[in-house]
């Protein structure tokens, strides 16, 4: 393989990084060692290069050597082979750039985890630490990237950074509340994005209006979901991370918690689910907890998913909850079977559609503190407003 002409095809620093490594030694095993990643993350990240040269014209293997421009895609490429099976001609044809937005996304996810460096290893926190507790903080519909004007909601501006202050601003407030329980549990319920990919839609493609490119939005929700990690790392000596794939962000779940598992890999302490299923639950105890965003499903029904799915853990606990988000307000249902349902508020803005549709709720973030014998024993709930006024007062 020669790498030297991949180079081409990097879009990243990590990337190039990578090639370079790979020029110098040929060696897939020495540059992992060298670059302190694994084998899987090369191979993956040569994956996604490869990609990006074959969408120009440029994959060797299958006889693709006449790429074309840069900012330009191949729409076509037509070969004749001689009776010799040797080819003799070869027809290229290019057009402006649309990527594949689905194919490049998934294969982002899937190099994702080799873009950053591990993170350090974290000090779990000292002190006395109590076993039977678990404190979960719950994101209500986080939409980053989405973008809100006053003149629409009648309140206020809501943009990428204006989120990304609440949302830090909250989890130090949470953290800076929360009893010394042995665990704890960062829960997105999703839709943390605002929109899927660089389409600026839904995950079903209905439009949006945002603020940023979804390349940079992704960044910084990844950026600031690993703030909220570490955080949570430096409060409990042990941390679990739930991203629920929404309706607005499908893919961009996968793909934050690719790059979270990337990124706390060499951190036992921290250990982040996979969002493959809709479903997630957890047991704690006494305690069932599932987990969903909430769309397509009616709250009547999710019992039923918890007896099917989740059999053996509904059997051995009392306390059984389903946390969900989806409707941006809080609602609390008991079902005849014995099982809660729960959606939360969420910090986000309300969009012009929205706004139009008469939708809109209070804002504000949650922390529920759970006893392995006795189930809920406490709860925080801090308006946006408090979260805002714990920021100034620090």
């Amino acid at each position: 393989m020669s790498y030297s002409k991949l180079k081409d095809y990097c879009t990243t620093s990590r990337q190039h990084e990578i090639i370079d490594s790979l020029i110098a030694s040929n060696n897939m095993s020495e540059t992992a060692r060298k670059l302190g990643i694994t084998r899987q993350a090369i191979q993956n990240t040569l994956k996604a290069i490869k990609l990006k040269g074959a969408s120009q014209g440029y994959s060797p293997e299958h006889s693709m050597t006449r790429p074309v421009p840069e900012n330009f895609q191949v729409k076509r490429i037509s070969s004749y082979y001689d009776e010799d099976g040797q080819l003799s001609r070869q027809w290229v044809i290019g057009e402006p750039g649309k990527e594949n937005q689905a194919d490049m996304l998934k294969e982002f996810c899937e190099g994702l985890q080799a873009e950053l460096k591990p993170a350090k290893r974290i000090k779990k926190p000292k002190g006395k630490f109590n076993k039977d507790l678990l404190a979960a903080v719950v994101i209500g519909d986080a939409h980053f990237g989405m973008l809100a004007d006053a003149s629409d909601n009648l309140t206020e501006d809501f943009n990428i950074q204006i989120a990304s202050a609440d949302l830090t601003s909250a989890i130090d407030y949470l953290v800076d509340m929360a009893p010394p329980a042995a665990e704890g549990i960062l829960v997105n319920v999703g839709d943390f994005l605002h929109h899927d990919s660089s389409k600026n839609a839904t995950g079903a493609g209905t439009p949006l209006d945002v603020s940023t490119r979804h390349p940079k939005a992704l960044r910084i929700a990844g950026a600031v979901l690993r703030y909220c990690v570490e955080r949570m790392a430096e409060k409990f000596p042990k941390v679990r991370v739930v991203n629920a794939a929404g309706n607005h962000d499908p893919t961009s779940a996968l793909a934050l918690s690719m790059f979270l598992e990337g990124l706390f890999e060499k951190n036992p302490n921290i250990i982040v689910e996979p969002t493959e299923s809709k479903f997630y639950f957890l047991e704690f105890g006494k305690n069932l907890i599932g987990i969903t965003h909430g769309d397509r499903i009616p709250a009547n029904r999710l019992a039923g998913v918890m007896t099917r799915l989740a059999a053996e853990q509904w059997g051995r606990t009392q306390y059984r909850r389903w946390w969900v988000g989806h409707i941006h307000h809080k609602q609390k249902i008991a079902l005849d079977s014995g099982c809660v349902v729960e959606s939360f508020n969420t910090l986000a803005g309300t969009d012009a559609w929205h706004t139009a549709s008469g939708y809109g709720g209070e804002r504000g973030i949650e922390m529920i503190v759970l006893h392995k014998e006795f189930g809920e024993i406490g709860r925080q709930s801090p308006s946006l407003e408090m979260v805002r006024a714990h920021t100034i007062a620090a």
